[in-house]
């Protein structure tokens, strides 16, 4: 009961996270922990580096909370971690993609054309 409780704690863009089922209860718990201030650097840092913390990526942040050594810069760096499973994805940072989109696009907006022009070039190329 206790763990429900301090999901009360989240800022509202880390609940509909969670109710979304994009962040998971038990990461969740851990994330509640955090000030206001760091989940929503949490918010920027899963943006930057395009992923959803896992159980232990989240408890080494709130350790780093806890002992006043967290930083945007850490978060990156921790979300940007290779999860098991994870070993064949490809990943690119946003200054790699912004060379080829307009600043106004957000990374999910350049991974929606990525993967439209991905569709298009398999249908021209390997369709034919």
């Amino acid at each position: 009961m206790q763990r429900y409780i301090s999901l009360t704690k989240l800022i509202p863009e880390m609940l509909q996270k969670l109710d979304d089922e994009i962040v998971s209860f038990c990461p969740a718990v851990e994330i509640a922990a955090l000030s206001e201030k760091e989940q929503k650097e949490l918010l920027v840092a899963m943006e930057y580096a395009q992923a959803i913390p896992s159980l232990s990526q989240a408890q080494r942040i709130r350790q780093l909370s806890k002992e006043k050594q967290l930083s945007l810069e850490k978060m990156e760096e921790i979300m940007c971690e290779v999860k098991k499973g994870e070993i064949t994805r490809v990943a690119f940072t946003n200054e790699q993609l912004h060379k080829y989109f307009p600043n106004s696009y957000t990374p999910a907006m350049m991974k929606r054309e990525i993967l439209a022009l991905l569709k298009l070039w398999k249908k021209e190329s390997w369709e034919s």
